[in-house]
């Protein structure tokens, strides 16, 4: 797995309110970028879930840690830029203990582009007693493909997390950031959930899947 250029990058129901969609671009700096990995091969098997401290025994999770590899283009044609995407909350689904939230990708340009790997993901809330409290998300391991989005074609991936109980430390979170595959900038896009915190777990309950076709 990569760091893009960026690197190789969720209404009115209990589990996703999010209403509002807002696509900021800036320079790349302490956000997390898209990643990809050197190949599509990977295990397609999520390990046991190894919650932080503060957390009780939650589900399954994947193993996935950052690569400081290089930043690449995806094969097969230009890769889709942030400022030629849109942004949208698309189906949630899940249990009380887990749910996921699918983040649609639309290609709003005049020409084909790829996607290829996982989105970085920053999750940005309350927290820890601060009000704009950070935590980037893992990646899946998992295999993945290359999706080509043609204009007005739509992509996804998944925001797989814990909900946030009593009893647990949570994060309120209000918004994410997020950075595509093989890009650096960023888009924001409202997001009103509260999320078991565990940024200092090995393996959490709350990660992303990479992109792939449809919505």
């Amino acid at each position: 797995m990569k760091f893009h250029r960026a690197t190789k990058f969720n209404s009115a129901t209990k589990f996703n309110s999010a209403t509002a969609v807002v696509v900021t671009f800036t320079a790349a700096g302490f956000i997390v970028a898209g990643c990809s990995s050197n190949s599509s091969s990977g295990s397609a098997t999520a390990p046991a879930a190894t919650p932080a401290a503060s957390s009780s025994a939650q589900p399954a999770s994947p193993s996935a840690s950052p690569s400081s590899s290089p930043p690449a283009r995806a094969a097969g044609g230009a890769t889709c830029q942030t400022a030629s995407l849109g942004y949208a909350l698309g189906a949630a689904s899940g249990t009380s203990s887990q749910r996921t939230q699918v983040i649609n990708l639309t290609n709003k340009g005049s020409s084909a582009c790829t996607l290829d790997g996982f989105p970085g993901v920053n999750m940005v809330g309350a927290a820890n007693g601060q009000q704009d409290y950070t935590w980037s998300l893992v990646r899946q391991s998992v295999s993945y493909s290359t999706v080509t989005l043609q204009p007005g074609g739509t992509a996804h991936f998944g925001l797989v997390y814990l909900p946030g109980t009593s009893g647990n430390t949570n994060i309120a979170v209000t918004k994410l950031i997020m950075t595509p595959p093989n890009d650096y900038t960023q888009a924001e896009l409202t997001w009103s959930q509260s999320v078991v915190l565990q940024d200092a777990a090995t393996h959490p309950g709350t990660y992303i899947t990479p992109v792939t076709a449809g919505s």
